[in-house]
């Protein structure tokens, strides 16, 4: 039984990552860190964990590091984790990052997306971008994955394929986002309360997310734009990207492309052509699960394509990805832990 640690263990992705290790059956949450829940029981923050943490407390920082651990998953904020890696670093600890501090490989590429220099460029070498759809062979026996972005995961999976393939010209994306991606600290742009029953767009070309798509799918950023919109739903992401192809395709063409993609991953599937309205996938279709759906249409001109994938943002786009690289981290099969089913009605 591995022993994990948990930081940012109060916030949501730190919640869905508790919640996740509940039940696995080969990593077991020993420390739970959150300086500002420090002493408090780990049920006041995330109650319906209570069965599964009944005395489990927050400890802060200080303490965390002299908690004996296999690996530690830190939910924190952007250019809170790089020094917390660090330290594990050196005590050959194995590190699943959820935050964005070591995402990118190209340090120029960070400053211009985050504003500054990085504060520990030797650890963007180190570190396995963690989505194992592509990179599950480096993942296994890493020392270092790191987060994903939430929109950049729905992103990737939805137009990686046709990438690989270099049949992109150019991209236009809009991802519909809920509320949880604002996090846990309320602002009036984000709060629930204020974008309920609202679709906000609140970044019309450029998301910090869209350096990773960029990245891992080789696309010119000339080429391709983000356009963010707040959705009144509290899980998901909806990414619609319409896509001109480099030449024209058939339908038949396209599927053959999608499928080979998809196929054998364990959580990343292809929707069907029939019914429908199962063709483009809804968020409600993998809600509290770690599935990714991938669905397209063709224009009839063979020219044009909309692309449009879904994901649960606390798990696929968070914890549950952080889990799945663990796994292979650690040696585990990698579906371990994660084989809870969508909730339906959602």
């Amino acid at each position: 039984m591995y022993k994990a640690t948990v930081w940012g263990a109060n916030g949501m992705a730190g919640g869905e990552a508790l919640r996740i290790l509940a039940a696995h059956p080969d990593i077991e949450v020993t420390t739970a860190v959150s300086r500002s829940k420090a002493g408090q029981p780990l049920w006041t923050v995330h109650p319906h964990l209570r069965p599964d943490y009944p005395e489990m407390t927050f400890i802060p920082p200080e303490q965390a590091h002299d908690a004996e651990t296999d690996i530690a998953f830190l939910a924190l904020p952007h250019k809170a984790s790089w020094q917390t890696i660090l330290e594990y670093r050196k005590r050959g600890v194995k590190v699943a990052d959820l935050s964005a501090d070591v995402r990118l490989r190209d340090l120029a590429a960070y400053k211009e997306w985050y504003g500054s220099d990085h504060p520990a460029p030797e650890l963007m070498n180190e570190a396995v971008y963690g989505l194992p759809e592509l990179h599950r062979e480096e993942l296994k026996g890493a020392s270092l994955a790191s987060g994903v972005g939430c929109n950049s995961t729905c992103a990737i999976l939805g137009l990686h394929p046709l990438a690989k393939a270099g049949l992109i010209a150019d991209v236009r994306m809009e991802l519909r986002v809920g509320s949880s991606e604002a996090g846990g600290t309320p602002s009036q742009g984000g709060h629930h309360p204020y974008r309920d029953r609202t679709l906000r767009v609140y970044e019309p070309f450029r998301h910090r997310h869209l350096a990773e798509v960029i990245q891992e799918c080789g696309i010119e950023a000339s080429a391709i734009t983000m356009t963010m919109t707040a959705a009144p739903i509290v899980r998901g992401v909806q990414m619609l990207a319409q896509v001109r192809l480099t030449r024209v395709l058939k339908e038949a063409e396209i599927w053959k492309i999608y499928r080979p993609a998809t196929a054998g991953q364990p959580f990343w599937s292809l929707c069907p052509a029939r019914p429908a309205h199962l063709r483009l996938p809804d968020p409600r279709l993998v809600m509290g699960s770690n599935r990714a759906l991938t669905g397209f249409v063709l224009h009839e001109d063979g020219e044009r394509l909309l692309v449009v994938s879904a994901i649960d943002n606390l798990m696929k786009g968070a914890a549950g990805t952080a889990v799945q690289c663990a796994n292979l981290m650690l040696g585990l099969e990698e579906k371990t832990g994660l084989d809870m089913r969508p909730v339906y009605p959602a």
